[in-house]
């Protein structure tokens, strides 16, 4: 199973990697946040990990793009900690 992880944070991003690995998941680590989508449509994900804060656009952006055109199962991932979020 093909997981898209769209994180910032290159530490977290190659931990929740390393951690799917184990799961044997194939885990895609974004690296160019102008052109998530472009990376969605390459790779077919089966589930998203996005984070909320992105250098680009932020992840409630991606996850509309991503609406469009897929009903892929989105998990945020953010430590965030506003009651809003």
């Amino acid at each position: 199973m093909k997981v898209l992880i769209v994180e910032d944070d290159l530490v977290i991003g190659k931990m929740l990697a390393e951690e799917l690995k184990k799961w044997q998941l194939e885990p895609i680590l974004i690296e160019d946040f102008n052109h998530v989508m472009d990376a969605f449509n390459a790779n077919a994900p089966e589930l998203v990990l996005l984070d909320i804060n992105l250098p680009a656009f932020n992840g409630y952006h991606w996850c509309q793009e991503i609406r469009k055109v897929s009903t892929v199962p989105i998990i945020f991932i953010s430590s965030r900690t506003d009651s809003m979020d």
